[in-house]
């Protein structure tokens, strides 16, 4: 015997409507069926990223929205509109519980960014290549390891929708949190560290690495009034940055000592290329992660580091570390293909974590 699912009254079996409020007759069995075969027997591209979404933990469809990153970057932009951005999160200027936009941010400011290094490189260069400089390298140094990593942390900060940030302590965070978190990393490799970066060594540095730099986000994130997982996602990337920044410059004048100076551009270009898949994003899924699981237990302590919903998305970055070091990188090597097929991953992990920061805002709003 079947039922309505309008008004409870019993239907008799191959009535195709109710016979009391003459709802269509919708059979429970079959549209489950069909909406399981929905989800899994389109593209493996779209299942596999449903899998993603929740794994994730995101209770909506995912919306992998990557294109709107760029959609504003040729567009003409104003100085004023470039220092609105860099105003944000102080007490005039953070805005309202309802004034925050629930709609994908559309960065533009980082690419500015990125050409304003780039120039500052370009010129060190010419000092350094053409003049023969020695008093430029350091600086030269310095701005070719800085470029990538902080142009990406400015993304991360014109996708805060709640603007509640600043950039004094997005700066703060991204000198002392970067210099803590490799600190914090040399502590833990005083404890075991892998001399060869076999499938164990890489593992292991994965988690020495992705550890240390956790540890410094949960610091700052100690220090907000209001935990958002857009907020928890800057801070993880400016930990991440620093960190970044900090070892690309320490290759950067190691590979210059051994190799010289062609070999010491290609490091700084390399690891530029690369860097926006690497402890920036990764540092910053571990920062979405504590904030979720801070959130789901309405407190942040140290009891964070053990709860499943941090876990499942720290395994996240673990593996991509890991892989990225292990011999697996050797596949496709000349063309980088697991660096960059790795990027990819990352970044839609950033993706759904944004989907589930601006969902976020609506039901905040909607209290």
């Amino acid at each position: 015997m079947k039922y309505c699912s309008n008004c409870g009254k019993p239907i008799e079996d191959g009535y195709l409507f109710c016979g009391n409020c003459g709802k269509p007759v919708v059979d429970e069995t079959s549209s489950a069926k069909q909406h399981t075969q929905s989800k899994h027997s389109g593209s493996s591209d779209s299942s596999w990223v449903n899998h993603l979404n929740d794994y994730v933990g995101n209770d909506r469809p995912a919306d992998l929205n990557w294109k709107i990153l760029f959609t504003d970057v040729a567009k003409k932009h104003t100085t004023e509109e470039a220092e609105e951005i860099f105003i944000v999160g102080t007490r005039k200027t953070t805005p309202s519980v309802y004034e925050v936009s629930k709609d994908w941010p559309h960065p533009w400011l980082y690419s500015r960014v990125f050409l304003m290094f780039a120039v500052a490189f370009a010129l060190l260069w010419v000092c350094c290549s053409m003049f023969q400089n020695p008093n430029a390298l350091p600086g030269l140094i310095v701005v070719g390891s800085f470029t990538v990593p902080m142009t990406t942390l400015i993304l991360f900060l014109e996708l805060n929708a709640w603007r509640n940030i600043s950039v004094y302590e997005v700066i703060k965070t991204f000198l002392v949190g970067g210099c803590a978190s490799l600190v914090a990393t040399l502590f833990l490799f005083s404890f075991f560290e892998p001399h060869e970066l076999n499938f164990f060594g890489a593992f292991m540095t994965g988690i020495i690495e992705e550890t240390g730099k956790a540890v410094i986000v949960y610091f700052f994130l100690r220090k907000m009034g209001k935990l958002t997982i857009l907020g928890g996602l800057l801070i993880g990337a400016a930990v991440g940055a620093g960190f970044a920044a900090f070892e690309s410059a320490g290759y950067a004048m190691n590979f210059l000592f051994r190799g010289g100076w062609d070999v010491m551009m290609n490091v700084i270009f390399l690891r530029g290329f690369l860097t926006p898949g690497g402890h920036v994003v990764w540092a910053a899924i571990s920062g979405a992660g504590l904030v979720i699981a801070a959130k789901a237990h309405s407190e942040i302590s140290t009891n964070l580091f053990f709860d499943a919903k941090f876990l499942r998305l720290f395994l996240i970055p673990v593996v991509l570390h890991g892989i990225w070091d292990s011999p697996l990188s050797a596949i496709g090597s000349e063309m980088y293909l697991v660096p960059i097929g790795l990027t990819v991953f990352a970044w839609m992990v950033v993706l759904i974590l944004i989907n589930m920061g601006l969902a976020e805002v609506s039901k905040t709003q909607a209290k």
